[in-house]
């Protein structure tokens, strides 16, 4: 277990606003934002804080994204909690035009076992509207199975060509058809010969939507 008495003052501040950060806004703060909230002339000294903590083991850091800081230790001690469960966000994924896809680790969510179930459970951030229908909006959170297959008719995060897309999935004697819960957003067929581009990332089963 890390000992949180290793970091400085300064230090322990920052890892708080990172706490606080990702649990207000559901991302971790870029060197600005850190830099604006502790007075720093230069992001480079955010940046060395943050170093510090990653070499201590409170941070795992990322040259991926500018907002790819994943907490390592929570600084409040929390009992156990047998009848939940914990699953790393990660990102985000386009409900509406295709988005590149976002593995990175944003943050853990602790949620409630009897209300998502499955194995291997994770989270995506939706961002467009092309879901409505489905009542499924933008900034909604939503939890996916990560799974092999789907059957025809489920809500499906896919991956094609590197790009990730939060659809209805089809198999049709033409290929996969992928549908938006959007009249504004036409249907998309991939050939059958084709489908090898595609990822199925996970099955949805449920969202988290957030009121502020």
């Amino acid at each position: 277990m890390r000992d949180k008495n290793a970091l400085t003052s300064r230090q322990a501040e920052v890892y708080d606003f990172l706490e606080s950060f990702l649990n207000e806004q559901g991302c971790a703060p870029i060197l600005q934002e850190i830099c604006d909230r502790f007075g720093f002339h230069s992001p480079n000294a955010a940046n060395q804080h943050l170093k510090a903590l990653a070499k201590k083991g409170f941070v795992r850091l990322s040259t991926n994204s500018p907002r790819s800081i994943q907490l390592l230790v929570h600084r409040s001690e929390k009992p156990a909690r047998p009848h939940t469960l914990e699953i790393p966000l990660l990102g985000r994924i386009a409900a509406g035009h295709p988005l590149f896809a976002l593995e990175n680790v944003e943050d853990t969510l602790e949620l409630p076992k009897a209300l998502f179930r499955g194995k291997k459970l994770f989270a995506l951030r939706v961002q467009g509207d092309s879901m409505i229908g489905a009542g499924i909006f933008n900034g909604d959170l939503a939890v996916l199975a990560a799974q092999p297959d789907f059957k025809n008719g489920d809500i499906a995060a896919i991956v094609v060509d590197e790009e990730a897309t939060l659809k209805r999935l089809y198999r049709t004697p033409e290929g996969l058809r992928i549908k938006a819960e959007n009249p504004a957003f036409p249907d998309r067929f991939i050939p059958e010969d084709a489908e090898k581009n595609c990822r199925l990332a996970g099955v949805l089963v449920g969202t988290i939507r957030r009121f502020n």
